[in-house]
């Protein structure tokens, strides 16, 4: 239950900026900030799991950016022989490693955003204008997550029928595994359909896009979001001068160049850390409230 209720428009806009911001800084100290901001709102609104999730899939794809980014990219002055004449160039290496780590922030940015926003409160923004595609949005959006608790039930069957018949899980060749693999994908694709034709009927039989859509859903702008865009708009302003000015990224290409006093500790870095921190400040006061 949240005690504090943001309307869900400053909601959608705010993680939006987000997002951009993400694509826009590379300094490391900015992505840091900002990696251990959305880390620490992610602790506060209770979604560990998704957080789990997200690592396990950012570690092998960041490791796969890190290596493939200097072997094939040869931009850069600074050389680093490996074997022999082959080398790969700092610029290179450093230009993966700040983008694997802008891809870790949206990522955990949309973790986020989903806890923040629910899907009733997507369609109360968008159904009325683009009621067709606010609902393929939001279907994207249900869809990975559904699959994966459709693939666990369906695991577990699988593991049942497989302890009644000797656990040939640990007995199967490699090639019965994938199989295996292979039907259970089989049976959660044709459950999907199945499901998806039964809920494209109801909403048909429903009259869904017929008219105009009603929510129960009601929202007004209050005292705290006009407050919240206030703030946005100040801090915003503040770190877009900023990075005109060329605080907050740093030249990699052709030559690395990087000074920690030119980055930190400027009111553009002050004005980019107030703007991570609201949510961060309502979820703490929530906590406070409840306990």
């Amino acid at each position: 239950m949240k005690l504090t209720i943001i309307h869900p428009a400053v909601y959608v806009t705010y993680y939006l900026l987000l997002v951009v911001l993400a694509f826009l800084y590379n300094d490391p100290y900015y992505l840091i900030s900002f990696l251990i901001c959305i880390s620490a709102l992610i602790t506060l609104q209770g979604i560990s799991t998704e957080f789990k999730s997200v690592i396990r899939f950012f570690i092998p794809m960041s490791i796969l950016i890190i290596i493939l980014n200097p072997l094939t990219s040869k931009v850069g002055t600074t050389q680093i022989y490996l074997v022999g004449g082959y080398f790969i160039t700092l610029e290179a290496l450093v230009y993966g490693i700040l983008m694997s780590l802008s891809l870790l922030i949206i990522l955990l940015l949309f973790a986020s955003y989903n806890r923040a926003v629910s899907y009733q409160e997507m369609l109360y923004l968008f159904s009325k204008r683009f009621p067709h595609i606010s609902m393929i949005i939001v279907m994207a959006l249900r869809f990975i997550p559904l699959l994966s608790y459709r693939l666990t039930e369906v695991n577990k069957i699988f593991k049942f029928n497989e302890e009644n018949y000797e656990n040939r899980e640990n007995s199967g060749s490699r090639t019965e595994k994938l199989e295996r693999t292979a039907q259970m994908l089989a049976v959660v694709v044709s459950w999907s359909l199945e499901e998806s034709m039964l809920t494209a009927k109801s909403m048909k039989a429903r009259g869904y896009g017929v008219a105009e859509r009603t929510s129960y859903l009601s929202f007004k702008y209050r005292k705290i979001d006009i407050l919240f865009i206030l703030l946005i708009l100040a801090t915003l302003t503040v770190c877009i001068t900023g990075l005109a000015q060329g605080y907050g990224r740093i030249e990699i290409y052709p030559t690395l160049n990087f000074s920690i006093h030119e980055n930190m500790l400027t009111i553009y870095y002050f004005a980019f850390l107030i703007l991570l921190l609201p949510l961060i400040y309502l979820e703490v006061k929530e906590r406070l409230i409840w306990h």
